[in-house]
């Protein structure tokens, strides 16, 4: 968290210069802040057992192991035949002692059974979960703070309601873990952050009701008083809509990432019942999630431009959703199983990103928008708006790829690779392995980075509009937006890095 703050405010300070601004630091900044958060934070590594340098044991309350400190082990020895049952027949290794009581954690793997590697509950929940759940909330309240209103209470303060809120999700974790029996789904984790992301929307809307700011209180003249008593008390203050329209983009931003993990889930658990999927089920994958993905960032575009009036807020939104879309995407090229899906997937993402945007941007269409739609801005705001996406689809498309092909190696070679087992390639049942993804997801990049400069070239050159200027200027008039994004990237590549973690608990 001090890193966190630390990079933000950095990033948010005022003093770059109006004349030379270094575009190529600005990125690298932007980039690296959020990367190097999310890489130390998954290459911690998690306390796990059985571990070959301690003499066994677990820990499954905080007083066992060392005084104090809940996250080592103990030499506590118990039944094994918890986890012995759960493993197929003919398995005769002994495990030390474990609290799973359910066959559904077992087959969470995502790949075929090795030696179960059982993760420290208490250290996972305060340092793995607890981190990434303190991002999400960190990340509502700038959000918050763009809208320009404050979420908690008045009373309680902002650093305080952080904490009870936060404190509060990481205790609902607890009570989960050892009362349901769903602590080994890494859904309930993600549905955990949704509600502590959600609950200052609801926070908000009960001190806004609570100091009457969802009513009319100007005083009436005695005139309205005899003549428009009922439609003046009817009456909602404009403010008071525009929050229930920006509560509305927020919860369907958020919801998106329940339902991302519900579909990846879907796809993970296909590819390892039936194996690897053919290039035509790989492009379903992709392009159905695609087509979601634009569904839900237009319907949310359109709430923030039109009823909530707030271009920094379209702009965080639109940066969302290429995130989410992207690091999808990514992680995807672990499960192809040739060349050619790599080819025939990237070919109709190139070809689609270098003629849609020029077309967009044209005057034609802007005059057919015009016509059907009715759209009041200017042709030079409307440009400025279809080379703003342009920019946030370079961003997320770099911030993603980046982030995958550090974690791809860390989580291969380094200490936590048992427990990210998707990175393995040990269920894969063909051609492709670590090294070749690795070299095939570089090509990607630089396919992309080929048809960007394309595609900016284009949109430079014959329809007059320099997307990386424009863009700075928007940094230049909202510098919080740097903070927003740097947040908005960390949440959704720990949400991803979350979702693949093989999750059962000692």
């Amino acid at each position: 968290m001090v890193m966190v703050m630390w990079s933000t405010k950095k990033l948010s300070g005022r003093e770059e210069k109006q004349d030379g601004y270094d575009r190529r630091e600005w990125r690298i900044r932007l980039k690296k802040s959020s990367h190097e958060q999310v890489i130390a934070w998954c290459s911690v590594p998690l306390r796990t057992y059985p571990d070959p340098d301690e003499s066994g044991g677990n820990s499954t309350w905080p007083w066992d192991g060392l005084p104090g400190l809940p996250w080592t082990g103990g030499n506590k020895t118990g039944d094994n035949n918890s986890l012995a049952t759960l493993l197929p027949s003919g398995d005769n290794r002994t495990y030390t002692n474990t609290n799973i009581t359910d066959t559904s954690t077992l087959l969470l793997s995502q790949g075929p059974v090795h030696d179960p590697q059982l993760i420290n509950f208490w250290f996972f929940l305060w340092f793995y979960y607890g981190i990434y759940n303190a991002i999400a909330l960190l990340l509502i309240t700038k959000i918050f703070n763009i809208y320009s209103l404050n979420w908690w209470p008045k009373a309680l303060g902002g650093l305080t309601s952080f904490f009870i809120f936060w404190l509060t999700t990481q205790l609902m974790g607890i009570l989960v873990y050892y009362f349901t029996g769903l602590g080994a789904y890494s859904l309930t984790w993600v549905f955990l952050t949704f509600c502590t992301m959600t609950i200052p929307l609801f926070v908000a809307f009960l001190v806004i009701r609570s100091e009457n700011r969802n009513v009319y209180r100007h005083s009436l003249t005695v005139a309205q008083k005899t003549f428009l008593t009922y439609s003046i008390e009817s009456r909602i203050p404009a403010s008071y809509i525009r929050f229930l329209w920006f509560c509305v983009a927020l919860a369907i931003a958020l919801s998106t990432i329940v339902t991302g993990k519900v579909y990846a889930d879907q796809y993970i658990k296909s590819t390892r019942d039936e194996g690897p999927h053919k290039t035509i089920e790989g492009l379903v994958y992709v392009y159905s999630w695609v087509a979601t993905i634009y569904i839900l960032d237009t319907l949310t575009d359109y709430i923030v431009e039109t009823r909530v009036r707030s271009y920094p807020l379209s702009s965080i939104f639109k940066l969302y959703y290429f995130m989410i879309y992207f690091i999808f995407y990514r992680n995807l090229f672990v499960r192809l199983r040739s060349y050619e899906q790599f080819v025939v997937i990237q070919l109709a993402s190139s070809f689609w990103v270098c003629i849609f945007h020029p077309i967009c941007m044209s005057h034609y269409v802007y005059r057919a928008l015009v016509y059907l739609f009715g759209i009041t801005r200017t042709y030079d705001e409307y440009k400025r708006q279809v080379g703003r996406g342009l920019f946030l689809r370079n961003l997320a498309e770099n911030a993603t790829m980046l982030a995958f092909l550090l974690w791809v190696n860390i989580l291969y070679f380094g200490p936590n690779s048992k427990i990210y087992t998707y990175f393995q390639f040990k269920d894969m049942n063909h051609a492709m392995d670590h090294d070749k993804t690795v070299y095939a997801s570089l090509g990607i990049w630089a396919s992309e980075l080929i048809s960007n400069f394309i595609n900016r070239s284009i949109c430079k050159r014959f329809l007059g509009h320099h997307v990386t200027k424009e863009a700075l200027k928007d940094f230049k008039e909202y510098p919080e937006l740097i903070v927003v994004f740097v947040l908005v990237m960390i949440h959704i590549l720990q949400d991803m890095l979350l979702a693949l973690l093989d999750l059962k608990f000692a």
